[in-house]
């Protein structure tokens, strides 16, 4: 049997797996051997297969179905395993048949929950959104800045009323980043309104504040 070459990426690597006997029977079989070659403790998933592990059309569309059916449910603890098994076949409608927006959101529902978006964007890069969408937000605040302040016209006074508040000492950088991204959206003449969610007193509800956050969807 000829040897088959894979690669895997862990984390923020990726390494070459060579299977002299080919390929193994079974997923699990194969699940097995990688866990066994780089040692891993925890639990992963699979993003490609073919058809040699039953990774058919027809297996997909159930799976899809399988995972809309899911997340109908509460705190379903199936959702990431399909979001990760449906993987190519989601790219395949998004890279190769090239769907519209409202299609997607018809066929896929749950990549628009908040959690799958930042789980998608980690399944495609292997980098976490959160911290690197800040990184990158940080890196380019001085420049985002000089734009805002040389805003002319009602935009401009606007976004001058909110950076007005970074003239004072002391001022911590979530605060200041808050500040960049309400004048980001303003000045793409975007609502803000529609895409921040302010809470009064959320430090003595935590737990309500976090349901409604689940419940937020990109629209």
């Amino acid at each position: 049997m000829d040897l088959v070459a894979l690669k895997v990426i862990i984390e923020h690597r990726s390494e070459k797996l060579l299977l002299s006997s080919g390929i193994p029977s079974t997923v699990e079989q194969l699940h097995e051997t990688v866990k066994e070659t780089f040692g891993l403790i925890e639990d992963f998933t699979l993003h490609y297969l073919d058809e040699d592990f039953g990774d058919t059309k027809e297996q997909h569309e159930l799976d899809r179905h399988q995972l809309i059916a899911e997340s109908k449910k509460k705190d379903s603890t199936a959702i990431k395993d399909l979001m990760c098994r449906t993987f190519a076949h989601r790219r395949h409608d998004v890279i190769s048949l090239q769907m519209s927006i409202e299609d997607i959101k018809d066929r896929w529902p749950v990549l628009f929950d908040v959690s799958q978006v930042s789980a998608e964007f980690q399944r495609i890069t292997t980098l976490n959104l959160e911290p690197k969408f800040m990184s990158m937000l940080d890196f380019y605040s001085p420049k985002l800045l000089s734009m805002f302040q040389g805003k002319k016209g009602a935009v401009g006074e606007r976004h001058r009323a909110k950076m007005s508040i970074l003239l004072q000492s002391g001022i911590p950088i979530q605060r200041k980043r808050e500040v960049i991204i309400r004048c980001l959206i303003d000045h793409l003449g975007e609502d803000a309104s529609a895409l921040i969610k302010d809470f009064e007193d959320a430090a003595d509800a935590p737990v309500s504040v976090q349901e409604e956050l689940a419940e937020e969807v990109m629209k």
